[in-house]
């Protein structure tokens, strides 16, 4: 008899202890925002909230365009700067980074009523890519591939419907990487960190390093 209420009671013990780390993914919400991330960007998620408590885990993935894809005041050409030739030539110039994030989540409760809130941070994969445009005399893209690290806020107001109006505050910091150049002609080139030429592709190329976020967007939750 002490040996058959022994066991019941760490069956029970271990049911309560498994009930008590068991994922939970009952509630997912799917969301689109739009906003500015170091350039104007339009992204979509899946959240998983309250996985494991308080807990959840949301991927993301990010486009952007970026603008100042190229640093003007860098060293191109034989004397001059790639604002300089840029000018003379009518070259132009455009850029566009696609960022993979993965987070963990940690819900913060309301700040306000109907105002809910969770923080998060995780890894960050951004691919940048930079193009030098010289018109009838071809093109240059630079790319890079960066690792890095992420953090902010989230503020949702439930609207009903399931639907919710989302507001992200955040900041990434990215690593530096080798640059690597394509001329479009079959002529490649990696610049690795310490390497010579190096110093001079990473000046001219604008690979991001602290973005800030601010984006609006909808969730829809299942």
């Amino acid at each position: 008899m002490k040996t058959l209420i022994a066991l019941t009671a760490a069956s029970a013990l271990a049911t309560a202890g498994a009930q008590a780390v068991s994922p939970n993914f009952n509630t997912i919400d799917l969301g689109l925002s739009a906003g500015y991330q170091g350039g104007l960007s339009g992204g979509v998620s899946v959240h998983a909230r309250n996985v494991i408590g308080a807990f959840g885990l949301r991927i993301g993935a990010d486009i952007t365009k970026v603008n100042d894809a190229l640093n003007d005041s860098a060293a191109f050409g034989p004397t001059g700067t790639w604002g300089d030739y840029k000018n003379s030539a009518n070259a132009t110039e455009s850029g566009r980074s696609t960022t993979i994030g993965v987070d963990a989540t940690y819900e913060l409760g309301d700040i306000a009523p109907g105002i809910s809130t969770y923080a998060y941070a995780g890894p960050r994969y951004n691919m940048y890519s930079a193009t030098a445009d010289f018109g009838s005399s071809g093109k240059t893209t630079y790319t890079t591939n960066q690792l890095g690290l992420g953090a902010g806020a989230v503020a949702g107001y439930a609207i009903g419907n399931g639907l919710t109006l989302t507001g992200d505050l955040g900041v990434d910091y990215y690593f530096p990487s080798s640059i690597n150049s394509n001329d479009g002609a079959g002529n490649t080139d990696t610049f690795a960190r310490g390497e010579a030429g190096y110093a001079e592709a990473d000046a001219l190329v604008n690979q991001p390093r602290t973005v800030l976020k601010a984006k609006l967007g909808i969730a829809y939750r299942f």
